[in-house]
């Protein structure tokens, strides 16, 4: 049951429920089937070429991800800082999800030029409206308890929307040709994720949105440096980044190395994906009540332990038998779905956090380095996924959706790189996670002297506007205007008012410390 005090109802929650489908959707596609689109559709030779591919478009990822935090946080608009960019991008987004698995013939150079500009078009497309929609969950409400299970709501349907397209392609596997069924599944949920952005742009508030305009950009992210919280949540989640490998190279094993008689490629492919999906989701619906219970640090160990111990065992019993793996492979998805649910409420998390220590929220940044590792984890698994094949001598087809049959050795790699190499990553991950201390009575004691500040800031900012008000009635102008009125009183406290709740920029009238000065005391 849901609590009365929370404000995200109706249609405003549905809306971040219907983003979180277009949004899974339309990035699964791309993590899932690009790379097998370039090398079996588009039936691109040259391996240097896909992987410059992949690189350009994370590198323009990781300036344009920030860049694109900076801007929302500099934004101040009546519809609000995130909102228009949502508007704008959900029509980018549609456009370029659907035109970037057209199945081009031609000259090899023509497909390689469009292949760069349709993948870094899409990231930027993406980066656009994906970052501020993200953003939005954290100035919905003013509440963390609210905000967490905000976070959860759409990660947990988020994964569920992002199932879809597999069940579509296994529909669509059996009347459509396989040159073109990536551009007709491309068509559904571009058409899909557009329609759920724009629904959010109509059907959302900002109600918690602190302004960060006067700040230079360069304090900026010497500011969110010091939000230490997600720095290492953050890094956790870019160590298990081979877990990505996973889904990108499961259109492989499907075709090459799970072959069952009487069974298209595409239904085997949903098989697996039920496989590791039953534990993915089981980890997405236990990550929420886990944390609760024993905070984020202890959360991401058990499931990072997890998905170490399991995904390297279902490859050592997958040499033998690669059915008997299967099971290791589901309980292994435990530690995918949590890795997936875990990043976006520690996120927002250590947003209090930042504010306590700098004064500053900073919503869009902090926000735009969650989607950009997010991409950075997608490219990692495309990357291994590659290196992997070219690695193992993968033999590409000649002609778009006519296979070639693989040695028992590249078959074998696969399934390596499906288990193997993501059980490596879940190890790494668990390092970052020892250092983490926002947690137990420090959590407490800093949200505490937070609600402290922000309570002493808000009497501070009443109390100035009141002795405004004095002082224009007690000495009233002949030149003042109802506009000059209306502005004096907007910015009283030097907080912007345009229908959301805004913490006041002014510094602490009771005299307490600096942040910085009160996390030295409290550490």
């Amino acid at each position: 049951m849901s609590n009365p005090n929370y404000v995200v109802k109706g249609k405003e929650k549905f809306a971040y429920g219907f983003v979180a489908v277009g949004s899974y959707m339309v990035s699964g596609i791309v993590s899932s089937y690009f790379l097998n689109y370039v090398t079996d559709i588009l039936i691109l030779k040259e391996w240097w070429f896909i992987i410059v591919l992949l690189l350009v478009g994370r590198i323009s990822d990781m300036i344009t991800d920030p860049l694109m935090g900076i801007v929302v946080d500099k934004t101040h608009t009546k519809a609000g800082k995130m909102r228009p960019y949502v508007k704008v991008g959900s029509f980018l987004i549609g456009i370029v999800a659907i035109l970037m698995f057209f199945p081009l013939s031609g000259a090899e150079p023509g497909k390689m030029v469009w292949a760069m500009i349709m993948y870094v078009g899409f990231g930027l497309a993406y980066t656009l409206v994906d970052v501020p929609a993200m953003g939005m969950m954290s100035v919905a409400t003013p509440d963390k308890d609210e905000r967490a299970g905000l976070l959860s709501f759409y990660v947990t349907v988020g994964s569920i929307g992002g199932l879809l397209p597999t069940v579509l392609y296994m529909v669509l596997d059996f009347f459509v040709p396989a040159k073109w069924i990536y551009f007709v599944l491309a068509v559904i949920v571009g058409l899909t994720a557009f329609a759920a952005y724009l629904y959010l742009y109509f059907h959302s508030k900002e109600r918690f949105a602190t302004s960060t305009e006067k700040i230079s950009v360069k304090d900026m992210m010497k500011v969110v440096a010091k939000n230490k919280p997600m720095v290492l949540a953050l890094l956790m989640s870019m160590l298990a980044s081979p877990r990505y490998m996973i889904m990108s190279v499961a259109i492989y094993i499907s075709i090459y190395v799970v072959t069952i008689p009487g069974l298209e490629s595409g239904t085997v492919l949903v098989l697996l994906y039920i496989v590791v999906g039953a534990g993915m989701f089981a980890g997405i619906l236990l990550t929420p009540p886990t944390y609760k219970k024993f905070g984020y640090k202890k959360a991401s160990l058990i499931y990072g332990a997890i998905g170490a111990v399991f995904l390297g065992c279902g490859f050592g019993v997958g040499l033998v038998n690669i059915y008997a793996a299967l099971p290791f492979m589901t309980i292994g998805g435990l530690g995918l779905g949590a890795y997936n649910t875990l990043p976006y409420p520690m996120v927002g998390d250590s947003l209090d956090y930042l504010e306590w220590k700098t004064g500053e929220r900073m919503e869009g940044i902090c926000f735009s380095w969650n989607s950009f590792v997010t991409k950075f984890n997608n490219a990692v698994g495309a990357l291994g996924v590659i290196v992997g094949l070219m690695v193992i001598g993968y033999v590409q087809p000649e002609m778009s959706g006519e296979y070639l049959p693989q040695t028992e050795s590249v078959k074998d790699g696969m399934f390596a790189l499906a288990t193997l190499v993501p059980a490596i990553g879940f190890a790494l991950s668990l390092i970052p996670m020892l250092f983490y201390d926002y947690t137990g009575k420090r959590k407490e004691r800093i949200l505490e002297e937070l609600a402290e500040r922000r309570a002493a800031k808000a009497a501070a900012a009443a109390a100035n506007a009141i002795t405004e008000v004095t002082e224009e009635e007690a000495e009233p102008a002949l030149t003042e205007s109802v506009f000059a009125c209306e502005t004096e009183t907007a910015y009283a406290g030097g907080a912007k008012y345009d229908g959301a709740v805004e913490l006041p920029a002014a510094e602490d009238a009771a005299g307490s410390a600096s942040p910085d000065g009160a996390e030295k005391d409290a550490e």
